[in-house]
């Protein structure tokens, strides 16, 4: 379990840089850190889906233990 946390930490992580790098890049700097939130709670929604599959897997192996 923890290292699917650690993952989601990091997809989140990885998500939010690149989502910002990317919108700094198209529309500058200033209009990045104005969309912070949105890219943060976006990074957060799409890491969520990353854990929830990954748990989902998780507990259809341990069912079948």
């Amino acid at each position: 379990m923890k290292k699917i946390y650690i993952k989601f930490i990091a997809t989140q992580l990885g998500l939010s840089v690149v989502m910002f790098a990317v919108w700094s890049l198209v529309s500058g700097i200033d209009n990045a850190r104005e969309m912070l939130f949105v890219i943060a709670v976006l990074s957060s929604a799409m890491a969520g889906d990353v854990l929830m599959g990954d748990a989902y897997e998780l507990g259809k192996l341990s069912k079948k233990d």
